[in-house]
C-alpha cells in the first residue's frame, strides 16, 4: 500500500504529532525523518497520504495531523517497542509495582493505565470485560432529602458507590 518513504514520513509525522500535539509541517518532517528529501517532495508525499485518508490538514496553512486510519496503520504496523527487562528493575518498574494493589480492583485498573502511559510515553487505556450483574452485598444509606448512597459489592470484592436522587424523600 505504501512505499518505504511514505511509511517513514507517516511514522515520523505520527510520532511528532504525539510528542508535540501540533500539526506537523513539511520542514519539520524533513528534519526529523532522516530522509534526504526537500520540503517540496515531502509535501507531495503528504498530499498522497492525505488522499489515502491517513493524514488531514486542520486548516489551509497548517501542517498535517494523523487521522484515525493513520493512527490505526501506525499502531498495527509501525509502532516499535522493546521488551521490558524485569530482571534489571528501574525506578519506574518499582514504582509501578508499588501502585498495583490486587485487593483493590478499581485502583489496579487506574494505576495500570497510568503506568502503561508513563512507561510507553503513549496514551494508556485499559478496559475490563463486562460481567454479569451479581451482588454479594448491596446497601442503601440515606444521605439527606432525596439522596441515597448505594453501595454494591460484587462476588470478587469489587466495591462501587453511587449516589442516586429520588423523586421524594
Amino acid at each position: 500500500m505504501l512505499d518505504d518513504r511514505s511509511r517513514t514520513l507517516l511514522k515520523t509525522l505520527v510520532e511528532r504529532y504525539i510528542a508535540d500535539g501540533q500539526p506537523v509541517g513539511s520542514r519539520t518532517l524533513s528534519r526529523a525523518s532522516g530522509l534526504d528529501l526537500s520540503p517540496a517532495t515531502i509535501r507531495n508525499v503528504m498530499s498522497d497520504l492525505e488522499e489515502l485518508g491517513l493524514i488531514a490538514s486542520p486548516h489551509t496553512s497548517a501542517g498535517r495531523v494523523p487521522t484515525a486510519r493513520g493512527y490505526r496503520l501506525f499502531v498495527d504496523t509501525m509502532l516499535t517497542a522493546g521488551p521490558l527487562d524485569l530482571q534489571n528493575t528501574t525506578p519506574d518498574i518499582e514504582h509501578a509495582r508499588g501502585q498495583l494493589h490486587p485487593d483493590q480492583p478499581q485502583r489496579v485498573i487506574a494505576a495500570a493505565a497510568q503506568t502503561l502511559s508513563q512507561l510507553s510515553s503513549y496514551v494508556g487505556i485499559i478496559s475490563t470485560p463486562r460481567k454479569e450483574s451479581l451482588f454479594r452485598h448491596i446497601e442503601f444509606l440515606r444521605l439527606g432529602d432525596r439522596r441515597v448512597l448505594v453501595i454494591i459489592v460484587s462476588p470478587d470484592g469489587d466495591v462501587q458507590n453511587r449516589v442516586i436522587f429520588t423523586v421524594r424523600d
